[in-house]
């Protein structure tokens, strides 16, 4: 199983970060499920593709995904074993649905604030569609899900900071950058979830032994360098994107390198899930919907029974 999230504080980098490993994958030409979960939706943009904004059908989404249950559902809602479950396929019925599709790319795209929600919506909410998503999806370790994450630490109020089996910070070599990956590090690791950086803007050498310093060499994956070819790319030459790519090849194998070395515990994930919703409801949702939804839980579901 082979899902990484890509996370940064606002200005990071975390996106193009994100996107060019995407395009070293699909380089590659390895099956590739993105997701912009980033309210500034730009992947769709990157890789010049139609979006379908999956937060907007929510509802259309979760009967979808639970046809056989007349219950509340909630982002976190754990799957039962009548739930739909989605495969990495460009045939699976939900992904032919719900994603937009170019080549070997699937694309899902959160959205972000619209006119409407603008001060009277969070986008915590508009996550709830992908967390939803996120349980019932069946990757195997021939697929790579790559997720650029919401900015800041903005994921930690949802189930999104374990959805991966491996979760990247992009840090820039400055203080405030640390600063932040340092919080979500320190909520993380009390949750047991590995977190590793990439340094990304570097101008020389005195930044990489800045974050080295600051951060410990055994978390970085790699550095990626201040580039004239993004700058280009950045400038609407778009053909530099590849050239930026193959600048940091060897970032990439290292990503690639601690995925395939990170197996995923499924019954890990499925207690994660469970504590997290059952957090939920105790916090506010059996209280809004005036009873306990903890009862809806199957303790006995398994995702190693589920045919993948």
């Amino acid at each position: 199983n082979m899902r990484v999230s890509f996370f940064g504080k606002g200005g990071s980098g975390k996106t193009t970060v994100s996107s060019s490993f995407i395009k070293y994958l699909l380089n590659k030409k390895e099956n590739v499920l993105a997701i912009d979960a980033d309210m500034n939706v730009h992947l769709g943009k990157v890789f010049d593709m139609p979006i379908n904004i999956i937060s907007e059908q929510n509802e259309e989404i979760t009967k979808f995904l639970e046809p056989n249950r007349n219950i509340p559902i909630i982002g976190t809602t754990p799957p039962i074993k009548t739930s739909k479950f989605i495969k990495v396929s460009k045939d699976d019925p939900f992904i032919k649905k719900y994603a937009t599709i170019k080549n070997n790319l699937m694309l899902f795209t959160v959205g972000t604030y619209t006119e409407d929600s603008v001060g009277s919506d969070c986008y915590h909410s508009k996550l709830n569609t992908l967390e939803l998503i996120y349980h019932r999806l069946l990757d195997t370790d021939k697929d790579y899900v790559i997720n650029d994450s919401t900015a800041g630490i903005d994921s930690l109020g949802t189930s999104l900071f374990f959805v991966s089996d491996i979760n990247i910070f992009v840090v820039e070599p400055t203080l405030k950058g640390i600063s932040v990956y340092k919080d979500f590090k320190n909520i993380t690791d009390t949750l047991g979830i590995k977190t590793y950086v990439i340094g990304n803007k570097i101008i020389d050498d005195e930044d990489k032994e800045f974050l080295i310093k600051e951060i410990g060499e055994k978390n970085i994956l790699g550095f990626i360098k201040s580039s004239k070819n993004l700058k280009k790319y950045e400038q609407g030459q778009k053909e530099y994107f590849d050239e930026f790519v193959n600048e940091n090849k060897e970032v990439y194998e290292n990503i690639i390198a601690v995925m395939k070395n990170t197996p995923r515990d499924w019954k890990k994930y499925y207690e994660r899930l469970k504590k997290v919703y059952i957090a939920a409801c105790l916090d506010w949702y059996s209280e809004y919907y005036k009873e306990d939804l903890t009862k809806y839980i199957d303790q006995t579901f398994s995702y190693e029974e589920l045919e993948v």
